[in-house]
Order: C-alpha cells, then sequence, then structure tokens
C-alpha cells in the first residue's frame, strides 16, 4: 500500500492521533522509505543519471572508442571502474543506498570493457572482426573470459555492499554466459534455440526470485526484487520472439501471458502484470489486424468481452476474502500481506 499524508490526515481527523502524532509519524516513515525505491523525483534522477551513465559504457561505446582500444581504453575504463567505487563509498558515508547502489553496478558495467581491453592488449583477438559493442547483441566464445571475470567480482560486490541491485547485471552476465557457453559446447547458434534457452533461463531466475520472496525476512532488503525484474524480461523476450506460426501456438502464447497478469496480482509485483497486459495485447493486435481483419464483429466481441471482465472484477471483490482464509495456511504471511481485502 502506498501511504500519502491524506491517510495520516484521516485518522486526524477520526481523533485516533493527534496533529503532533500525524507530523512525527510522517516524518519517521519518510525517513524509513528513503532508502526503498519509489516514485519520487529524486529517486527517478537517481536512476535516470545511472543508466545514463551505464549505458555510456555499455550499449553506446562506439567503434569510435576503438581509437583508444587496448591500453588506453583499459586505463580509461579502470578510472571509470574506480570513480564509481569511489563515489559510492561517498553515497553510503550520507546513507544514501539508492545512489550508492547504482554507482556499484556503474563500476561493475565497466569491467567487461576493461577485460576486453586486457585482452586486445595480450593479442588475444576475435576470430572475427568483433568491436566491444557486439557484446551485447553477438553470441561468441570470444566474451567468456569478460563474463567470468566480471561475474566473479560482481558476486565479490554483492557480498561485501549487499546491494540488491547488483543481482541485476549478474543475472543479465550469467544469461550471456549461459547462451556463449551453449553456443561453444553445443554449437546451438540457431535464433529458435536461443529463445528456447531464455525461457528456460528466465523460468530458472524467477523461481529463486518466487524463492527468495518467500523465505526471506522482510526485514532484509528487497532481493527479489530485480531477479523479478530480470527473469520475467528475459522469459517474455524470449517466449514473445517465438518463430509461431500456427494460431494454437499464438493462443497458447497469450494464455501464458494472461497467467502472467493474475502472477503479478498473486505475488504483487507489476512487472508480470505489464508484461502481461503487453503480450495479451500483442495477440490481441494480432487477431485484429491479421485473423480477423475483415471481420466487423471482433471490436464488438471485444467490447462486450471487456465488459464481462469488469463484471467478473466486481464478483473477484466477495470472493476474495474467501480465498484468502483457503489459502492462509498455505502461504507466508509476507504474501497474505500484501493482498487488498476489503471489508
Amino acid at each position: 500500500m502506498q501511504l500519502e499524508f491524506k491517510n495520516i490526515e484521516a485518522a486526524v481527523q477520526e481523533n485516533l492521533i493527534t496533529p503532533e502524532q500525524a507530523k512525527k509519524l510522517w516524518l519517521f516513515w519518510q525517513q524509513q522509505q528513503e532508502n526503498t525505491p519509489q516514485f519520487r523525483f529524486s529517486h527517478v534522477l537517481y536512476y535516470f543519471g545511472g543508466l545514463l551513465a551505464i549505458s555510456a559504457v555499455t550499449l553506446f561505446v562506439t567503434n569510435a572508442w576503438g581509437q583508444l582500444r587496448g591500453v588506453p581504453l583499459f586505463i580509461l575504463s579502470s578510472l571509470f571502474f574506480i570513480l564509481g567505487l569511489l563515489l559510492t563509498h561517498s553515497f553510503l558515508s550520507k546513507k544514501l543506498q539508492i545512489p550508492a547502489g547504482i554507482l556499484a553496478v556503474f563500476s561493475l558495467a565497466v569491467v567487461p570493457l576493461a577485460v576486453y581491453n586486457i585482452q586486445i592488449w595480450l593479442g588475444w583477438l576475435p576470430d572475427q572482426n568483433y568491436q566491444y559493442a557486439d557484446f551485447h547483441y553477438l553470441v561468441n566464445w570470444y566474451w567468456v573470459p569478460m563474463e567470468v571475470i566480471t561475474l566473479m567480482i560482481g558476486v565479490g560486490m554483492l557480498y561485501y555492499y549487499r546491494f540488491p541491485f547488483l543481482q541485476f547485471p549478474i543475472a543479465v552476465l550469467l544469461w550471456y554466459l549461459s547462451m556463449d557457453l551453449l553456443s561453444l559446447l553445443f554449437h546451438l547458434n540457431d535464433f529458435s534455440h536461443r529463445t528456447l534457452f531464455s525461457i528456460i533461463f528466465g523460468l530458472l531466475v524467477l523461481a529463486i526470485a518466487i524463492y527468495l520472496d518467500f523465505k526471506q525476512d522482510d526485514k532484509l532488503p528487497d532481493y527479489a526484487y530485480w531477479l523479478y525484474i530480470t527473469g520475467v524480461i528475459i522469459f517474455w523476450g524470449g517466449l514473445t520472439c517465438q518463430n509461431v506460426t500456427n494460431e494454437l501456438g499464438q493462443l497458447f502464447y497469450a494464455l501464458i501471458n494472461v497467467v502472467m497478469i493474475f502472477v503479478g496480482v498473486f505475488l504483487n509485483r507489476r512487472v508480470f502484470t505489464i508484461f502481461g497486459v503487453l503480450g495479451v495485447f500483442s495477440y490481441l493486435g494480432h487477431l485484429a489486424f491479421s485473423l480477423f481483419a475483415s471481420s466487423l464483429a471482433f471490436p464488438v466481441a471485444l467490447v462486450f468481452l471487456g465488459l464481462l471482465i469488469i463484471v467478473a472484477a466486481t464478483q473477484w471483490v466477495k470472493m476474495e476474502r474467501k480465498l484468502r482464509s483457503f489459502l492462509a495456511p498455505y502461504l507466508p504471511a509476507k504474501i497474505l500481506a500484501k493482498w487488498t481485502v476489503r471489508d
């Protein structure tokens, strides 16, 4: 539940607490939530600036950087790494956990670039004319040393700093590494194999996230948060990129996305619902502009389907408490507490 000051003011109006207690309670709650990611202006700026810096040393490393390949670019990337760690410790000293975590991820994001230039420096060149910019797009055994070293450093940083955000690049790197090893060991370079593997790997990440969500103490940082996001992106991306040509397969894809919507509500994790809705509307777009492109009845059917869902939702409100009571013996209290049940 997102608590706002008007909620506390309502308690004052009901004479449950005094205005002075309301101010102290609001101030205390604000301080408690300062290091929890929220849709605040400062937090948006933290992540926006961090993503800009991280993208600059990962996705946007253009071929122009090739002029510095080797020792110069290794030195530059090492300086970036040190700068990120210095800023991390500076923010930690000020008890600013979110920007500290973002800067730690920035330092980790620079490591593959540093290792790449060590390989160039030592004369260990790729078998094809690859540039660093290809690291995020092409599957090749040449990236394996970069991934292994970065993972080792990332695990060490996660153990030392305990920033949940570090799990995001670590999970992505594990995905990259597994794809490159798959290509190296089994010579499976077909795109369909890669998408299928992404589905399996995404499910594995989600299984770990769900385990942490159920077992982790609420007093600890939310280590499942970034694993959910990473797992859903990898799983849904692989699922969506499957080359499905028959209508039964398309319907199955839509049903999986419907399940994702319900899973998102059940776990109170919006990332499932967001991608599930995108998948469902993708399927409806396929029906509207392909299978039923000449049908006048299809839009009308969608209207009534939408109205039916609204009516069903009103009935769900009545059933929610019964379902919660039924599941209470089988679910952790922290999961049940996420459900909003009305009298």
